[in-house]
């Protein structure tokens, strides 16, 4: 099991948490004393491995009220914690802490000369070398400190500039070596990334960001500028906003999966972004009710104290409120009223999410009141089974992801004119004609999880802004819409695990000879799709002149691939677990097919022979 617990030790959402790591369930309708019992009958008598990871709290008291309930596993039961603080180790260790040594100076310079200097490039800047040291030393031997300081620096020739951070006056501040460091980092950053990365602050540690949503809360929040090119959308400057503050260690984690990528912030990053942005965000829990007339954005903890306490105290303070991230299980008889009451506060509100891990079933009839709301996300939330047709009323909505338990998205979605990004989930046969197909400004749709979803709109050509589209883990969905053929804006298509999914139904009967549409298309990945047997020739023929990337995998009947695709456009191709198509490529068919100069690079990997084939 493994518990980040973070600054806020509420025994019960910490209890919460652990029996969701053991078992998977939330259980947020458990009172505390039927919490407590569920957990010991789950570690009864099992042997268990705990981790709870970056304890703050140093209240004796609370970790005497847990520890017992965690003594009911067998012998050879084992629990590791985590912590920056000597005293949490003292009150919890039963056996001395283990300090983690700081980096050998002679490791912290091969550290940051590594992370400084492109290839080669640290033997032509001897001057370089010798203020590096410099600035190593100043970081104390901590590696957070020493890559951060190096990737600020790479690429960076001039003199100037890395004596301007080895002179920083930022180095004498309390510290380490590491908040310095980061705050020497965070100075450096242009305007416009400093402001996104203190929006961050508001989401929970330990959060799981996913690019394309972190863009459109930025967009939501005005943070994203538009470029004098007048062909680059924002949601391009912004995942360009993100890529920079990966390169710049803002950001770790990142793992990218080529239709969205997903990352997290290191603690003591968010703990910066947390002290700069201190006047305008806030955390509402169990332990901080308070909330000030400067606070703009604000994440809940402990939904209680927040419905019952801060709301009652505070009643004023809520009309210049941007923001609101409700981060724990939200629950209680009184939650939906007390919701409807408290959005009559929140006249300003531009983004509203949910956690994945909530459990408030409806949202309120009102929520048409929040006129100037851009973004909502409750994509995890498998309780909410209806939208209130006031939603729809929503027209400066930019972005909408709904959740796992959505029994139908209305025909109503049309309404949503300014609707640029749409993660849906449904339990319907069928998305119905006249609703989606009408969003013109949509530029991403994803249509995920939709387990008894058989067939799309037909309508789709009405989309005329799409330009990604994710169809995933529709294991009912039998065909494609023909339409798709017509969505000339459309750059990226992604279909993923469809069972029963046969791509030729989108391809027009041959003896109608149907001269294909000019496309866009630059990224398609096929996977897992044993339904189908041949690729949609028409489809990729319309983007022959713009077909960059094309990725097949777990498609074992497919047999050949279509003649029709430009090779000299085509740069990146990989062919995985497609058993039939791989014996094709090492055929003398295949062969000059795979000799093509053009193409930077070729994977073919056929698990069942054991053979793979890379240049």
């Amino acid at each position: 099991m493994e518990v980040c617990v973070s600054d806020d030790f509420s025994l019960k959402q910490v209890i919460q948490k652990i029996i969701k790591s053991a078992t998977g369930e939330r259980c947020a309708d458990l009172d505390g004393g039927e919490l407590e019992k569920k957990l010991e009958a789950i570690l009864n008598g099992r042997k268990y491995l705990h981790l709870l990871d970056d304890v703050w709290n140093e209240e004796a008291q609370k970790w005497l009220l847990l520890k017992p309930l965690l003594s009911k596993g067998a012998g050879g039961s084992k629990i590791i914690v985590t912590t920056r603080s000597q005293r949490v180790a003292e009150i919890m260790g039963t056996v001395p802490a283990y300090n983690l040594s700081l980096l050998g100076q002679e490791d912290c310079l091969s550290l940051f000369y590594k992370c400084a200097f492109k290839d080669g490039q640290m033997e032509l800047y001897p001057n370089l070398v010798a203020i590096g040291k410099e600035i190593v030393a100043k970081c104390k031997q901590v590696p957070l400190a020493v890559i951060n300081m190096g990737n600020q620096l790479y690429g960076k020739t001039e003199e100037k500039e890395w004596e301007s951070v080895r002179d920083s006056e930022k180095w004498e501040e309390e510290g380490d070596g590491i908040l310095p460091a980061l705050k020497i980092s965070y100075q450096r950053l242009p305007t416009h990334l400093k402001r996104c990365f203190l929006y961050c602050s508001v989401f929970p540690k330990d959060y799981l960001f996913r690019d394309l949503l972190m863009v459109q809360f930025w967009m939501a929040h005005g943070l994203i500028l538009q470029t004098s090119n007048p062909n680059e959308k924002l949601e391009d400057v912004g995942l360009r906003y993100v890529r920079e503050l990966i390169s710049r260690c803002f950001y770790q984690d990142y793992d990218d999966f080529t239709y969205v990528a997903i990352f997290k912030m290191h603690d003591l990053m968010h703990d910066l972004a947390s002290s700069l942005a201190q006047n305008e965000f806030s955390i509402i829990s169990s332990q901080n009710h308070q909330i000030s007339k400067t606070t703009r954005h604000f994440s809940v903890t402990d939904s209680d104290s927040f419905f019952h306490q801060t709301l009652p105290k505070f009643p004023n303070n809520f009309h210049q409120v941007r923001s609101i991230v409700f981060a724990d299980s939200i629950a209680g008889p009184t939650c939906k009223i007390d919701f409807e009451k408290c959005l009559l506060e929140f006249k300003h509100l531009r983004s509203l999410e949910l956690m994945d891990d909530s459990e408030f079933e409806a949202f309120p009839e009102r929520i048409d009141a929040l006129k100037h709301l851009r973004y909502t996300h409750f994509g995890g939330n498998a309780k909410i089974k209806r939208l209130p047709k006031s939603i729809f009323k929503l027209q400066n909505l930019q972005a909408l992801a709904v959740g796992f338990g959505l029994e139908e998205l209305p025909k109503d979605v049309r309404y949503m004119i300014n609707l640029r990004f749409l993660f849906v989930v449904t339990k319907q046969k069928r998305l119905p004609e006249g609703g989606i197909g009408c969003l013109e400004c949509l530029q991403t749709l994803f249509i995920v999880g939709c387990e008894n979803l058989e067939n799309l709109c037909e309508d789709m050509q009405g989309l005329k802004s799409l330009r990604k589209l994710v169809i995933g883990g529709c294991d009912s969905l039998i065909s494609l819409p023909r339409s798709i053929k017509c969505l000339t804006t459309l750059e990226e298509l992604f279909i993923i695990k469809c069972k029963k999914l046969d791509l030729m139904t989108i391809e027009e009967e041959k003896e109608k000879k149907i001269q294909p549409l000019s496309l866009s298309l630059r990224i398609i990945i096929f996977a897992a799709l044993p339904a189908t047997f041949a690729l949609p020739e028409q489809l990729l023929q319309g983007s022959a002149e713009s077909f960059q990337t094309f990725i097949i995998k777990d498609c074992p009947n497919i047999k050949e691939m279509p003649n029709c695709i430009n090779l000299k456009k085509l740069q990146n191709l990989k062919i995985s677990d497609c058993s039939s198509l791989s014996k094709w490529c090492r055929r003398g068919t295949g062969e000059d097919w795979l000799k093509i100069k053009n193409i930077r690079k070729i994977m073919v990997d056929d698990d069942d022979s054991g053979e793979e084939t890379s240049d």
